[in-house]
């Protein structure tokens, strides 16, 4: 008998940042800075690859620092400045897979700065309770993202 739990949902955010297109995307493409505005206060993210471009690949550990309980691998399917990243993920904690996504970030600019949409088609192997981190975790990045380059 498997312990799999096939679970499947899509979560879509936007947020409008108050900033040039080439700032919110340099933002995102630094990966320092990424690792800045990515995860909660009190939480840390280290990359350990970080090939930023169509077909590349990244690796990255986050979570409690010191632990970093949590490991991603991530395939960049699609990077074009200031237009879109589109990548697939996942996500583990130990061996254990928690979940894949097929995320996108598009990048649209408007009268009062840049309109960043997310969309992150989420495929849970422990079942639903993934959906509201994936909710929570991308809401506080963009608040986070918006905030830094807001100030």
């Amino acid at each position: 008998m498997s312990s799999l739990r096939l679970a499947h949902d899509t979560v879509r955010l936007e947020q409008l940042i108050a900033a040039p297109l080439a700032t919110v995307w340099q933002a995102y493409a630094d990966t320092a800075m990424r690792c800045r505005w990515a995860v909660p206060a009190g939480q840390q993210m280290v990359f350990d690859a970080d090939d930023f471009r169509t077909n590349g690949r990244a690796r990255y550990r986050c979570g409690t620092p010191g632990e970093l309980e949590f490991s991603a691998e991530m395939h960049y399917h699609v990077v074009e400045p200031e237009e879109a990243v589109v990548y697939t993920e996942t996500v583990r904690i130990g061996e254990q897979i928690l979940d894949t996504g097929l995320v996108s970030w598009e990048l649209a600019l408007e009268d009062e700065g840049v309109c960043l949409t997310v969309t992150d088609q989420v495929t849970s192997f422990v079942g639903p309770d993934t959906f509201e981190d994936h909710r929570a975790g991308h809401t506080l990045a963009l608040q986070q993202l918006a905030t830094l380059l807001e100030d």
